[in-house]
């Protein structure tokens, strides 16, 4: 197996996927003043997309961050790290010294845990668009909320940044996951409760039976890789 390769391949097409996002997520912001400058950079006050924008945005973001995951585990095969020794801060000094400080946010190595409420739906029922900027909203959601109504998007763009900027430093996040996986042994080795493995039991988030977009081929490939890499480390 051509693992860089497969890496290589994979990353490219996320790439296109998130450049995509930003650019949609960029020309429908509708915060007054700076509001294309703090997609980037963060963002003083709210944020606010059109609710159908938001739900599209949505709708590819959460498969490709399960894609990333998996690639991000594939980037770690192999690798062997000590856990970094927790460094408290010196005392006086606060966590941001600085309000206007601008700090990239951590992408989220771990699926999220399976929950079941009255709040999940088909996945394959949820609003889609083309990256020429088509939309279909779904009969449900025009029914609970006009489709243009603003929605608080601070944290689905908190959520885009983290994932284009993991996306361009693999090999960092691969080192943070093979971390974790030192900690999570030794914690294994001591008897103590643990997550196991970043992934969820069964399919992962924003898994579709139906492959209706890019990002679903991408996800079924990355989490096909990543499950064999996982299940047959030795292999070359």
């Amino acid at each position: 197996m051509d693992w860089n390769r497969a890496i290589e391949r994979n990353s490219e097409a996320l790439r296109k996927i998130v450049a995509a996002l930003f650019m949609i997520a960029t020309a429908a912001l509708t915060s007054p003043g700076p509001s294309r400058r703090s997609l980037g950079e963060g963002a003083r006050g709210a944020v606010t997309l059109p609710r159908k924008i938001f739900a599209a945005i949505l709708f590819i973001l959460r498969p490709a961050e399960s894609a990333l995951r998996r690639l991000i585990v594939i980037a770690a095969r192999g690798l062997s790290l000590k856990p970094r020794a927790s460094r408290p801060l010196p005392a006086g000094l606060p966590v941001f010294p600085n309000n206007d400080a601008r700090k990239v946010p951590t992408f989220c190595l771990f699926d999220s845990l399976k929950h079941f409420s009255l709040d999940d739906f088909d996945n394959n029922a949820v609003p889609s668009f083309g990256f020429s900027g088509s939309f279909a909203p779904a009969d449900h959601v025009a029914r609970i909320s006009p489709p243009d109504e603003p929605v608080d998007a601070a944290q689905l763009l908190s959520r885009l940044r983290a994932l284009r900027h993991a996306l361009n430093d693999l090999p960092r996040q691969a080192r943070r996951l093979a971390r974790w996986q030192a900690r999570r042994d030794l914690l294994l080795k001591a008897m103590r409760p643990t997550r196991i493995t970043p992934f969820r039991p069964g399919l992962p988030p924003g898994w579709r039976l139906r492959s209706i977009h890019e990002v679903d081929d991408v996800l079924r490939e990355c989490h096909g890789l990543a499950l064999y890499a996982v299940n047959e480390p030795d292999s070359s």
